[in-house]
């Protein structure tokens, strides 16, 4: 079959039509998502943020606050402003975890604490408080995991431990600690000699 130079013509402006049609829908979709200055946009904002999830009992198991959420669609995650999240155990606080911004994946079970991030562990019989001090945690709320890399800070009563390449923190029952790097301890009362500087190994 042969066209002849009108029908051509008209064929190759049909080709270029669609290739424009699908080049505008594309980049529709992509600013919907970036903005028109490339910029990542979120879909929603929630201000004010107070969110609660029971356990199979129907008692509180975790509760999350943020001054403010952001979800961006195009990876379903969330940013939250100021978060502060609690962990309960049979309805008992058991842990505050807060920083200054926080990152949520799209499933919920990975989440990233940045920026003057502070972990409590809630006075026991058996304990004072606890608190941990660091720039960067990463929380695996679904198994009361969390991870650092960065340097940390931990004190009780007016014991003090610092590690310099960050620890891992089983945050359940058996709530243990484990640290990694040159660790200092300072401990009340333990006695030091002289230029120990208060190595803790």
């Amino acid at each position: 079959m042969f066209l002849t130079q009108r029908e051509f013509g008209l064929a190759v402006l049909l080709v270029v039509l669609g290739i424009l049609a699908l080049w505008l829908q594309w980049a529709n979709d992509d600013n919907q998502t970036q903005g028109f200055d490339g910029e990542r946009r979120p879909d929603y904002i929630v201000e004010g943020l107070k969110a609660v999830t029971l356990d199979a009992e129907g008692a509180p198991a975790r509760r999350l606050d943020a001054v403010r959420l952001r979800h961006y669609p195009d990876d379903g995650s969330s940013e939250l402003d100021e978060p502060l999240l609690q962990l309960f155990d049979d309805a008992v606080l058991r842990w505050n975890l807060r920083s200054r911004r926080a990152w949520i994946n799209a499933r919920g079970d990975e989440v990233l604490l940045e920026k003057d991030v502070r972990l409590e562990r809630t006075a026991t019989a058996e304990s004072a408080l606890i608190e941990l001090r660091t720039s960067e945690l990463l929380l695996l709320p679904e198994s009361d995991y969390a991870e650092t890399t960065h340097a940390v800070e931990v004190e009780r009563a007016h014991d003090r431990l610092s590690a310099a390449q960050g620890l891992q923190a089983w945050l359940g029952d058996d709530a243990r600690i484990r640290l990694f790097g040159p660790v200092r301890a300072r401990m009340e009362g333990a006695r030091r000699g002289p230029g120990s500087d208060d190595d803790g190994g």
